[in-house]
């Protein structure tokens, strides 16, 4: 991977950057008096005129939009690495939800994202077959092994559980192969974001250190056994000095009964703040890391934004629900 071949795709979305979402923005959304008024402040930033549309339309359209960002980026080809890191993340989200669909017998097709590496159909058929010879051996082997937890278990968590370690260890091995080091660092920091979280949901839900240890995902700056360590002693989560302390500290708050929402969105912006700090980054795959980060973090605060006044809450809820603006 050359730095100079990102020259081009790096000023391309640079350029787009400055129709994305800002402080701004956010606030005249927050701010109009209606659903359909806020949706049509989101057409200059790219995106449809969404007013009059249901909430599933929405989804729809906010799926259709990063597809063909994705699809756009796919076309060069030098980036296709760079776009997988994005693009791993809905292969396991549609494993999940083939194998929960069909645990619990009910059609959830529509939760399906086409925003993956793989085809929904050619995902959905080795699925039904077991046919697994088309599909990436991680993706085929957390796919048999979920199946096989739900049979054994009838608990959809352990299932979960086990597709996202693959999807984890998938990142981890494509960083390993690009040898980048601020992809290497942003591996490691969503790999740390995930198991703070899992330390906190554990604490919440009652769960044991053993449990713990076996949900806690490697390859990430901070052992699981430190973690683990620190959650049977009731002490603080062993983040400090590094990108998530704060959401450490809030963690250890939310463990004890504190605001779970301050920790997750803590959580989401030591990321964000990670891919900002590529701003004198004049080109290579971090800026593109970076446009694709602050692009999935737009699509959620749009989808916030949009369901809360389609549902009628209160500007004021809304802004505190909302991740730090970093565009």
């Amino acid at each position: 991977m050359k730095d100079k071949d990102f020259l081009f795709l790096t000023s391309l979305l640079r350029s787009r950057e400055v129709g994305m979402l800002r402080s701004e923005k956010i606030e005249r959304m927050l701010d109009a008096p209606g659903f359909d008024d806020a949706a049509k402040f989101l057409i200059d930033s790219g995106y449809p005129d969404m007013s009059g549309m249901s909430m599933s339309q929405i989804d729809g359209m906010l799926e259709n939009h990063r597809f063909e960002i994705f699809q756009e980026i796919s076309n060069y080809d030098y980036a296709l690495d760079v776009l997988d890191l994005f693009r791993l993340k809905y292969d396991y989200h549609n494993v999940k939800v083939l194998v929960k669909s069909a645990g619990a017998n009910i059609d959830a097709a529509y939760l399906l994202s086409a925003s993956g590496r793989i085809d929904i159909k050619t995902l959905s058929d080795a699925f039904v077959s077991e046919q697994r010879g088309d599909l990436p051996p991680l993706v085929a082997g957390a796919m048999d092994s979920a199946v096989g937890i739900l049979s054994r278990t009838g608990n959809p968590q352990l299932a979960d559980i086990e597709i996202d370690k693959a999807y984890y260890k998938e990142l981890t091995l494509l960083a390993d192969k690009l040898k980048e080091e601020f992809i290497t660092g942003y591996i490691r920091l969503l790999i740390d974001s995930a198991n703070l979280r899992i330390a906190v949901r554990s604490a919440r839900t009652g769960r044991t250190k053993d449990f713990l240890s076996s949900t806690l995902i490697p390859g990430g700056s901070v052992d699981p056994k430190q973690i683990a360590s620190a959650f049977e002693d009731s002490s603080d989560l062993p983040f400090t000095g590094d990108a998530l302390e704060n959401a450490a500290r809030l963690g250890s708050d939310a463990m004890k009964g504190g605001a779970q929402t301050l920790f997750e969105l803590a959580c989401d912006n030591a990321v964000l703040n990670f891919v900002t700090n590529t701003l004198f980054i004049s080109f290579g795959p971090a800026p593109v890391i970076a446009y694709l980060a602050k692009l999935e973090w737009e699509i959620t605060v749009v989808r916030m934004i949009l369901t809360g006044k389609y549902t009628g809450i209160a500007p004021d809820v809304i802004r505190e629900r909302l991740r730090e603006c970093h565009v």
